[in-house]
C-alpha cells in the first residue's frame, strides 16, 4: 500500500510509462532509447529466417520481372519509359513499398515484419524503408554482421533506418521493453 502511494507521485507520460525527469539531458535520453532491449517483449527472427526471407524475395522479384517481360511482349511495342518504370518497381521499389504497407512476399512467408524501432507496433514509413533498402543493397551481406552482436538482432541497415525485425505474432514474455 505504501509503495503504491509512493509510486503515485511519479509523473507519467501519455502511454502511462514513468516520465523522464527534466534534469536528464537530451543526449542521455537518446542513449536510453538506443539501449532498448526488445528481446524480452518480441520474438526476434534469426539470421537464418531473414536469409530465407531475402531468398524468397529474390525469387519473387525475378518472377515479377519475368511477368512484366511477358506482358510487354504480348502488348507489342511498349515505350521505353514503361520498361523503365517496370524495372524501377521490380528491382528498386519492391521492398520499400511492400515493407511500408505491410511485408514483402518473403517476409510474409517467413512470418516476419519490419517495424519502427521507436515503436514496434507501427510500420516503417516509406522514406525510412527506402533508406533501409539502399543501405541493405549497398552493404550486401556485410550489413548482417551486427545481428549476432546486437540484443535486438538489428542489422546495419536496420540501425540506419530506425527499424527492427520482429515476428508477426507478439510474444508474451513481458509487458514493456526493459531499459538498462
Amino acid at each position: 500500500m505504501m509503495e503504491q502511494e509512493a509510486n503515485s507521485f511519479i509523473p507519467e507520460d501519455i502511454k502511462g510509462d514513468p516520465a523522464i525527469p527534466e534534469f536528464i539531458k537530451e543526449d542521455d535520453i537518446e542513449k536510453i532509447k538506443q539501449k532498448r532491449d526488445y528481446s524480452n517483449v518480441y520474438e526476434l527472427p534469426s539470421l537464418r529466417t531473414r536469409f530465407f526471407s531475402i531468398l524468397l524475395d529474390g525469387v519473387s522479384i525475378v518472377i515479377l520481372a519475368y511477368l512484366c517481360t511477358l506482358i510487354f511482349e504480348s502488348i507489342g511495342e511498349v515505350p521505353d519509359y514503361m520498361r523503365k518504370v517496370a524495372f524501377l518497381f521490380c528491382f528498386i521499389l519492391y521492398e520499400p513499398i511492400l515493407v511500408s504497407f505491410g511485408a514483402t512476399i518473403g517476409q510474409s512467408m517467413m512470418n516476419i515484419r519490419v517495424r519502427s524501432f521507436s515503436n514496434p507496433e507501427k510500420k516503417l514509413n516509406i522514406a525510412f524503408a527506402v533508406v533501409r533498402t539502399f543501405v541493405k543493397f549497398l552493404l550486401g551481406w556485410l550489413s548482417f554482421i551486427t545481428i549476432s552482436f546486437n540484443p535486438n538482432r538489428r542489422a546495419i541497415h536496420d540501425m540506419a533506418s530506425g527499424s527492427i525485425m520482429i515476428t508477426k505474432t507478439k510474444s508474451t514474455k513481458q509487458a514493456s521493453p526493459t531499459l538498462p
